[in-house]
């Protein structure tokens, strides 16, 4: 067999038909972004706020603070349970852990910091 009888490697493939595309993957399961997001930010923000008010002793004079309190209640709520949801995630595990460990650390410090220094300003 000679060389020439061979196709050569460079020229378009005019005869071969194309081939048919793949269908598309499924939607992934276990896609909990929104939720560890979710966690992250509003952890972030929980935990700011204690900082806070362990760091600064004006907080009694805040207008609205019962109404403030309240809502870092609910904001550690939200960020405990997207965050305990996070645990379920297949894809994006950083994230996840990290939504994750925002949520249980808003939730701690509402339960010590929040719930005994909240009581005390709300009297």
């Amino acid at each position: 067999m000679a060389d020439e009888d061979l196709p050569d490697s460079l020229e378009p493939a005019i005869d071969v038909p194309p081939r048919d595309e793949p269908p598309p993957p499924p939607t992934p399961r276990g896609d909990l972004r929104a939720a560890s997001i979710i966690a992250i930010v509003t952890g972030v923000i929980v935990i700011g706020w204690y900082l806070f008010v362990v760091t600064v002793s004006t907080v009694s004079e805040l207008q609205q603070l019962a109404w403030i309190q309240i809502g870092m209640w609910v904001l550690a709520a939200v960020s405990t349970v997207c965050g305990i949801l996070s645990l379920n995630a297949r894809m994006a595990r950083e994230l996840a852990a990290a939504g994750f460990i925002a949520g249980v650390a808003a939730g701690l410090l509402s339960i010590s910091i929040g719930f005994f220094s909240g009581l005390e300003l709300l009297n």
